[in-house]
């Protein structure tokens, strides 16, 4: 007897909750509204004349198209949660869209935007059943089975598909991500009474789990290039023929691009601006260099480059598992060897030293 009431009791909690769930997406009173037909045109006998209206009061017909009664969801629009740094929102009919822009250092958003998108569908092992170069199409998956933020996109479980839309002006700075419903099917064909909900609402969900991935990659990427500013970098001068000379840092390309703008500054180097998708910093040289770090080295003397005041580009290449550093002057000549061989000391000093703060401004 003890089990036959714990499985009514089981029983009526799970009715409940679905009735409640149900009840949150319907409005109160009766649905009679959504059978009424409309009336026949009122017809005349032979021997008479129909009267004539107006047609002040005439009721226009109905064009718009979508539920009506019990499956007309009144819960308030589901919002677009813009977690990325540099993302705005655009809301449309035909569904729910983000913008990012691209943040200082960063040419190309789109290439992000679609890695990030990959990665996702990978870690939520969400099927692709087509891909083309803007937009990607999944296979049948379950959201609402998800631990994550898209399990709020149903009330239960339903199967849904969705396309995924990343369009972009030519400049590739700002990127707009799409997502729209293609289709919903129940899991279950027991429970006839529950409805399906709108496909906008579930995309919103989706685009907004995606948008709550994307925002925690970035977190970890900023942790570790705040750690790579502050982690030693080895640096060795490298001369060919033809008076090529460049200077390799013992780091991979992010490591050596984080760690550069902090050197620079004590070497008396100002970043003006920064191309990282060229791996190019456009730098003015001022001077005056950190003199409380080159007293400790030097006995007091500080230690200024000979360079000329003015502007240079510093140039960052990939080499394998390390990073090749040229520099040219403001009409694009490359310096001569004896500016590099003046500048190692110092430079590969300050590169490899693991004390190394950022100056005070």
């Amino acid at each position: 007897m003890t089990i036959t009431k714990t499985t009514l009791a089981l029983a009526v909690i799970a009715l409940a909750g679905c009735s409640s769930t149900m009840e949150r997406r319907q409005a109160d009173g009766s649905f009679a509204y959504a059978q009424l037909e409309t009336e026949p045109t009122l017809k005349a006998p032979a021997n008479l004349h129909a009267p004539k209206g107006d047609g002040r009061f005439d009721i226009p017909p109905a064009k718009a198209q979508g539920p009506v009664g019990k499956e007309l969801d009144i819960r308030a629009p589901r919002l677009v949660l813009t977690l990325v740094d540099g993302s705005r929102l655009e809301e449309s009919e035909s569904g729910s869209k983000v913008q990012i822009d691209a943040r200082d250092g960063v040419g190309d958003v789109v290439s992000i935007v679609q890695q990030r998108l990959d990665q996702w569908l990978a870690a939520r092992n969400i099927p692709v059943q087509k891909r083309g170069s803007t937009q990607i199409e999944t296979g049948w998956f379950v959201p609402a089975d998800s631990e994550t933020m898209m399990a709020s996109a149903d009330d239960f479980p339903v199967k849904r598909r969705f396309a995924i839309s990343v369009k972009a002006p030519e400049h590739k700075r700002t990127a707009e991500v799409s997502i729209k419903s293609l289709g919903a099917e129940k899991t279950s064909s027991d429970d006839e009474e529950t409805i399906i909900g709108e496909g906008e609402r579930a995309a919103v969900a989706v685009l907004n789990d995606w948008l709550a991935y994307y925002a925690s990659k970035d977190e970890v990427s900023a942790r570790d290039q705040l750690l790579a500013k502050f982690r030693p970098v080895a640096v060795t001068l490298r001369q060919e023929e033809g008076d090529q000379t460049a200077f390799v840092l013992g780091a991979d390309f992010e490591r050596a691009w984080n760690r550069l703008p902090m050197v620079l500054e004590h070497l008396g180097f100002e970043v003006k601006d920064i191309d990282k998708s060229l791996g190019t910093l456009f730098v003015s040289y001022k001077g005056s260099p950190d003199s409380s770090f080159w007293s400790g080295l030097f006995g007091g003397d500080d230690k200024e480059l000979t360079l000329e005041h003015g502007k240079y580009q510093i140039q960052l290449g990939e080499l394998g598992d390390n990073t090749s550093m040229t520099l040219t002057d403001d009409d694009g000549q490359p310096l001569p060897t004896a500016k590099y061989t003046e500048m190692y000391n110092q430079f590969a000093e300050l590169m490899r030293d693991g004390d190394l703060k950022e100056l005070k401004k």
